[in-house]
Order: C-alpha cells, then structure tokens, then sequence
C-alpha cells in the first residue's frame, strides 16, 4: 500500500514539474516578475503538498522589500531544499553546471532560473560573481548552498567561501536558513537525501515516508560587509546554521 501511494505521489510530482516548466515558458517572454512568482509560489506549494509532506517555518520574519538585494544561505540536504527555499520567496540559485545532466530535473532547475557555474573554472567563478552582484544589485533574492554538495543531515559540512564575494561587492543582506527533515516519531528524515544514490531513488523513498515534516527556520540576516572577508563571512554563516540545526528546540518547537 505504502508503495502504491509512493507511485501516485511521483505521478502527482512529475506533473507538477510538467507544468511548472510549461507555465515559465509561456510567461517568460512577458518578463511580469509579479506573475512569475505568483506562478511558482502556486507551484511550489502544490508540488510539496504532492509529496504528502508539512512545512513548517520559524524564526525571522520575511518580507519582500527586505529580500531585495539579499542571500539566503542554507544547509543542503534534499532535492526538495530549491522547491522549499521557493517557498519563501521568488530565489535565483547558484547551482553547478553538471546539473544540466540531470534527467527531467534539468528542465524545472532551467525554469526556476539558475545561474550555472563551473567550479574547476576560476575564470568562470570571477564571472558568475560579477554576474550575481549583478542581480543582487538590481533587487534579486539569491540562493546558495555552500557545502556544494547535499549531505545525510548528519551535520552541517564546512562552508565554500567564493560565491559569498558576490554579496559583498553588492553590499547585500544575508539571511542564514536552516533546513531540517524528519519523519515519523520526530526522527531525522535520511531517505530525503541523495547522496550515494540515484534521483529517481531518492524521490520515490521520500515518497514512502509517512508524516514527513519539513523545518524552516530563519535567523536574523546580517550584512556582507560587516565582516572583514568572504571568508569570515562563511565561518559565522556555517557557525549559526550548525549550531541551530544541532538544537533540537531550534528545528522542531
């Protein structure tokens, strides 16, 4: 029976994505940015909501004249983070450029506006700094997970500091968020996860679980420049965000 609702949940998702995609598509070339996130805030609602899981969000609260010209730097830990993080808010993610490999996810990650980058490439990464300092400059809300890799949820992996150079030469606030899963008797959600295993996996055992509960919490934002470097910076973002996920009161009241 579990599997049964696993499969009609991932028809439900797959279809979710199908319109996403065709819905950006069809809007896009009216550059309405008000229309635009309408659409994927319905999006996202129902492609979570597909998934059988609850979000929950604490902490800070958001407004849309506070996200203009901002960050939001999370843990990473499941292929829902970009849908959650969309929740929020209309985010512009930094995602790596082997993701245009990915199957089906490739589409709705192009259609949620992603900037690309090629991490071995440190020409690339002086360009899409410049290019992210850009948006933020100009209002944009952008996204970025800096361990570069999703994890077990575990812990919270040390922090890649060069994309945080893009907020400092736009002066930008940054909103530390932390991301939490778990399922039922309030244990930590590990099948959400795709590390050592293929997508199509990964969704189909999120799918299975029953009572999945996905924590948002968000901690006061500071300003890039506050700090001497990029690289402070990136300590004191991975210390709040460790040290909230570490808190079970933080993830879970």
């Amino acid at each position: 029976m579990r599997m049964l609702i696993a499969y009609l949940r991932f028809v439900a998702v797959i279809a979710s994505m199908a319109i996403m995609v065709l819905a950006v598509i069809l809007i896009q070339p009216f550059s309405l940015h008000f229309v635009q996130w309408q659409v994927r805030k319905l999006w996202t609602r129902c492609l979570i909501r597909s998934t059988g899981a609850r979000l929950q969000i604490h902490g800070y609260p958001l407004t849309s004249v506070e996200l203009a010209n901002s960050m939001m730097v999370s843990n990473h830990i499941s292929w829902l983070d970009t849908v959650v993080m969309l929740r929020l808010h209309f985010v512009r993610y930094i995602g790596k450029i082997e993701m245009l490999n990915w199957p089906i996810l490739k589409n709705v990650i192009k259609a949620g506006g992603t900037i690309f980058i090629n991490r071995k490439n440190k020409k690339d990464l002086i360009a899409v700094n410049q290019q992210v300092a850009n948006l933020l400059i100009n209002g944009a809300t952008v996204g970025l997970f800096p361990e570069g890799k999703t994890t077990l949820g575990v812990g919270v992996m040390p922090f890649k500091a060069p994309i945080l150079e893009a907020a400092r030469i736009a002066n930008s606030k940054i909103y530390p968020v932390v991301l939490s899963y778990r399922k039922e008797n309030n244990i930590r959600a590990q099948e959400v996860s795709f590390v050592n295993v293929g997508w199509l996996t990964t969704v189909l055992n999120t799918l299975r679980l029953r009572n999945l509960v996905i924590n948002v919490t968000v901690l006061p934002p500071v300003m890039a420049l506050d700090f001497a470097d990029r690289e402070s910076l990136s300590d004191y973002l991975h210390q709040e965000i460790s040290a909230c996920y570490q808190q079970q009161q933080c993830v879970d009241e």
